[in-house]
């Protein structure tokens, strides 16, 4: 059994160490409050300025275009963050811009910066960047998620014309030995996190580290009676003459008050470093860190010349030890600790990546205040702004390098790899909320085909010389690997290599039913008693638009993939399964949902084109009613009528609904216009639900838990299961289990069968489904949920309407999948794995009460492939004959998305 601790192997001696090294790369700007991001000016020496202004922009590779003297009057004027594929990783047109694009501005060169060293820090850069001043190259870097530095010294100080061109080429071309190789979201590129300039004296601590502060903090030992802070870095003298330097390590409590201190001497040679390591007296009886109380101390590293400070170096302290054990779970300062929580991406949906850090803060002030005490930032390193505001929020991080889906077995991709371990562990060594770091997601998700011989070993081997650089890194945090559901991650021994193992399981969304995701982890419990468990992702996709009126697990289809329900209800349902299954089994170290936010991946077909929809919230930031049930969930005070994002609502033959209601009251008692529905308990994770009979039109609804209350507003349409002289309008969805509700409020039914002086299906199969698994998106609309199911086979739907005067809208799309024989066996041609139907391929006649409507319809040959067609006629209908559309069947199997009939 391993019990994985987070105590490095340090005597907790007084010594100090002296050793010359030569200069690396790259620089971290001076930790500072997440509010503000503003350093502490008590040095002067050191200064940040921000360059998020004055940039212009130009795709592709304009020619000369690093040189200062280029007209770039015809670039587009810029702000930094900033992406080029905000706007064509939405469009209808598949895949985005991925190349080459450049930034430049003007740096003002003054006297006093002619003085200084100066270094331009970059906080993120997809995917590789080539920075240039005055037309020198003076650094670059490969990876997307990490930051880097260059230093501009010499170009600053020989600028003659008052000031330097800084020019950066960014890359964001697919490169096969640069990871991630692929993965489920969109690898927007641009300089899409800030860009500061840094100055400081000739003695300073290491910039050019990969972007590291020059200063590591961490407490080897730490307890409830005594922490020892160390202190360790690198100091450079950038001087043509040897120096004396005194390095002097501060703690200083949230008030500012002098905890403990500690000083050493260097001689430093010219343009060479020195490294320094300092033992602090030990704090007795320290305030502790934990997301419940995140008591954040400050170690101030200040470096002397002369009893002159020179530069001064800030980092965040929290006291805090951790361990994880395969019986028990994980453990926080000495006590059992359940770690429950999200996962996140960078990212909004219209704007990509290019989030403000103000942006970034409201991110984790939500899932804060939400109840979680745990975020996996997924799948690559986040912005300076996001760990600096979940060490001052209490916010426990899982924080994991690019290593997604598959892997190039060549010594560069490994290179490549390593490199983005360095930088992370570097970088963000001290923020206290790091408590993980991981080094892997679904690396055998996407093999390559034909698989080269010994691959998995050879996956195993780089994965294995990778977690063996992160611990030598920091040995001070737990290391962590995530895994599909596939046994070759056990069988390769891959499972075994981190000390926390991930798993990523979404039994009743791929496949299966919710119910079987327990079983599975008790399973692999069994089967590896030695090991920690995670389960790092889970979810369902869902969209505010669809609704189910009775949730439950997915209908499968013979030989048909399961039908994939992006309902709002069945998110609930699929959630609620989960964290019950959750409670059962607290030996789970943690569990973080998939995800937070609703986010962009280019590449998804489902009901929202381009977008995972597993969010927890939108895109925009509007909770769904998951949310809420987190909040319940995690003892948040919270009473919420899961009824805002569903106020529209029908119901055929039945006015009774579900309302359900999240709280963490002990019990809630619901109102319907002003009557109560009585009182219920709620269940253990904060859920309670009634039948209501909602009246047509406007319905009120109230609940109260204790002090706890919230009112909603449901709209609500009766349809008689056979029309009555009343009728005005119906609207199917055809082929559909859940309901539609269209951008002017009109509910579209789910699909039925047709029964005598009713409405439905004569005959017919359900199929399509939402889901990216099955269908395309389709172009030319935002109303893909109603077009991407459909019905195919029948010869008619029946409408067995009053006689009048109606207008019959009939919606169509050819957007057969992969698999579908078009119902008389006839495949679907696929070449290059992409479905393809021709014209000619499904032909069929359409008719309204006999009269042809659209004779020999042949989609694909009247608006293409994924594409809306809609059909309109106006029909009389008399002697009780009531709207038949009938369909007929020239070559495959005739299909209808949708029919709107509308009594005039």
């Amino acid at each position: 059994m391993n019990i994985w601790s987070s105590r490095p192997e340090v005597p907790v001696t007084r010594r100090t160490v002296l050793r010359s090294a030569g200069a690396a790369l790259s620089l971290l700007p001076l930790p500072a409050a997440a509010q503000n991001r503003r350093p502490p000016q008590a040095v002067r020496q050191r200064e940040r300025t921000l360059l998020d202004d004055g940039w212009v922009h130009q795709l592709g590779d304009p020619a000369q275009a690093q040189q200062p003297s280029l007209d770039t009057r015809n670039w587009r004027r810029v702000s930094i963050p900033h992406t080029w594929n905000a706007a064509d990783a939405l469009d209808d047109e598949p895949g985005f811009y991925r190349g080459p694009g450049w930034y430049r501005r003007r740096i003002q060169v003054t006297g006093a910066l002619r003085a200084k060293r100066v270094f331009l820090y970059f906080e993120g850069a997809f995917q590789v960047a080539d920075v240039y001043a005055d037309g020198d190259r003076v650094g670059g870097h490969v990876g997307g998620y990490t930051a880097f530095s260059v230093e501009i010294t010499d170009q600053v100080r020989r600028a003659r014309a008052g000031s330097t061109v800084v020019a950066v080429r960014v890359d964001n071309s697919h490169d096969d030995d640069i990871p991630p190789y692929s993965g489920d979201w969109t690898f927007y590129g641009g300089l899409y996190r800030n860009v500061w300039l840094v100055t400081t004296d000739d003695l300073h601590f290491d910039v050019l580290d990969h972007a590291s502060p020059g200063v590591r903090v961490d407490t080897p030992h730490a307890s409830a009676e005594r922490a020892v802070v160390r202190v360790r870095g690198r100091a450079v003298n950038d001087s043509a003459r040897p120096a004396t330097a005194v390095v002097r390590s501060t703690v200083v409590d949230a008030r500012g008050r002098e905890l403990t201190s500690r000083q050493t001497q260097l001689r430093i040679a010219p343009g060479a470093t020195a490294e320094f390591e300092l033992l602090l007296p030990a704090i007795e009886h320290p305030r502790l860190w934990s997301p419940e109380s995140p008591y954040l101390h400050q170690v101030r590293t200040v470096i002397e010349s002369g009893r002159t400070p020179v530069d001064r170096v800030d980092a965040p302290l929290g006291i805090r030890w951790f361990s994880a054990d395969p019986a028990t779970g994980f453990s926080l300062n000495g006590r059992p600790y359940q770690l429950r929580g999200t996962n996140r991406h960078q990212d909004i949906v219209g704007r990509g990546n290019a989030l403000s850090d103000a942006d970034h803060i409201r991110d984790l002030r939500l899932i804060k205040a939400m109840g979680a005490n745990v975020v996996r930032l997924a799948h690559y390193p986040q912005a300076p702004a996001v760990l600096e505001a979940a060490d001052e929020l209490g916010l426990a991080l899982w924080e994991e390098v690019p290593m997604v889906n598959r892997a190039t077995m060549t010594r560069a991709f490994t290179e490549h790899h390593l490199n983005n371990i360095r930088d992370m562990a570097r970088q963000h060594y001290n923020h206290p909320s790091i408590l993980v770091f991981g080094t892997m997601n679904e690396i055998l998700l996407r093999r390559p085909d034909p698989q080269p011989t010994g691959y998995e070993a050879w996956i195993r081997d780089m994965l294995a010389e990778g977690e063996a650089l992160l611990r030598a890194e920091d040995p001070t945090r737990l290391t962590a690997m995530v895994g599909h559901q596939a046994a070759a991650y056990n069988t390769s021994g891959i499972a075994d290599l981190p000390m926390i193992w991930g798993w990523n399981l979404y039994q009743g969304w791929y496949g299966g039913t919710a119910d079987q995701f327990g079983p599975y982890l008790d399973g692999e419990r069994a089967a590896h008693p030695g090991r920690v468990l995670w389960v790092s992702e889970f979810g369902a996709d869902s969209d505010a638009r669809l609704h189910r009126v009775v949730p439950g697990n997915l209908p499968v289809l013979a030989g048909q993939n399961p039908y994939q329900d992006q309902s709002l209800e069945y998110q609930q349902f699929y959630l609620e399964s989960y964290l019950r299954q959750i409670d059962q089994r607290p030996w789970l170290a943690g569990t973080t949902y998939w995800s937070q936010f609703d986010f962009g991946s280019e590449s998804r077909t489902g009901s929202v084109p381009h977008v995972n929809t597993k969010g927890l919230m939108l895109s925009d930031r509007r909770p769904k009613p998951v949310y809420y049930l987190m909040q319940a969930w995690r003892g948040v005070d919270v009473l919420h009528i899961a009824a805002d994002l569903w106020n529209r609502r029908a119901g055929v033959g039945s006015r009774e609904q579900t309302v359900t209601v999240y709280s963490n009251a002990a019990s809630v008692e619901l109102f319907h216009n002003g009557k109560s529905l009585g009182e219920k308990p709620t269940d253990s994770i904060g859920h309670v639900s009634w039948m209501v009979s909602f009246t047509d039109g406007r319905n009120r609804l109230h609940a109260r838990g204790g002090r706890l209350t919230d009112d909603a507003t449901v709209h609500f349409t009766y349809h008689a299961p056979q029309p009555t002289p009343a009728f005005h309008r119906l609207s199917v969805s055809a082929g559909a289990i859940v309901q539609y509700v269209d951008p002017d409020g009109t509910v579209w039914l789910e699909d039925r069968e047709y029964t005598p002086g009713g409405w439905g299906a004569v005959t017919g199969d359900f199929t399509g489904g939402y889901g990216w698994m099955k269908n395309n998106w389709v172009d030319g609309t935002d109303e893909d949920p109603l077009y991407q199911t459909y019905r195919k086979g029948m010869t008619a739907y029946r409408f067995d309407v009053p006689d009048g005067r109606y207008r019959v809208t009939l919606r169509f799309a050819e957007i057969t999948s992969a698999g579908d024989t078009g119902g008389d066996g006839t495949a679907v041609p696929a070449p290059g794995g992409t479905v393809q139907v021709p014209v000619g391929w499904r032909v069929f006649d359409v008719a309204v009460n006999d009269r042809p409507l659209a004779p020999r319809l042949d989609l694909v040959a009247r608006v293409g492939q994924h594409r809306p067609f809609d059909l309109t006629a106006d029909v009389r209908t008399s002697g009780g004959r009531g709207l038949d559309i009938g369909f007929t069947a020239i070559t495959n199997v005739p299909v209808i998305s949708a029919i709107d009939v509308l009594r005039r």
